[in-house]
């Protein structure tokens, strides 16, 4: 019998992202209900998974300091860095409206 080769996205969440993260779900759910929610927080889960398999598909941003990448997704921005492993770390995930780019993001 052969083995399977499962390959795990290479990312992982800053507590700073993971907080974020709760907050979406948790106004997600109190705004547009459960179902909405779920499926927000599906869909960032794919935009991760997607980052971890293309993790130079956002430019980087060299203005900002330190610089970081920014991929959109829906009314959210993930804030993210390339490590030198050529793993994503999910710095931040940010309504697009808020002051982002003031932020500091160093992990």
């Amino acid at each position: 019998m052969g083995t399977a080769s499962l390959t795990v996205p290479r990312f992982h969440l800053t507590r700073a992202a993971a907080d974020d993260l709760t907050a979406i779900f948790l106004e997600g759910i109190e705004q547009f209900g459960l179902p909405q929610a779920d499926g927000y927080h599906e869909g960032l889960s794919a935009i991760f998974a997607f980052l971890a398999d293309y993790p130079h598909a956002a430019r980087l941003r060299e203005e900002i300091s330190p610089p970081v990448r920014v991929h959109p997704y829906k009314a959210h921005l993930v804030i993210y860095d390339v490590g030198n492993e050529g793993e994503v770390i999910i710095l931040r995930v940010r309504h697009g409206r808020e002051d982002w780019t003031s932020s500091n993001y160093d992990g």
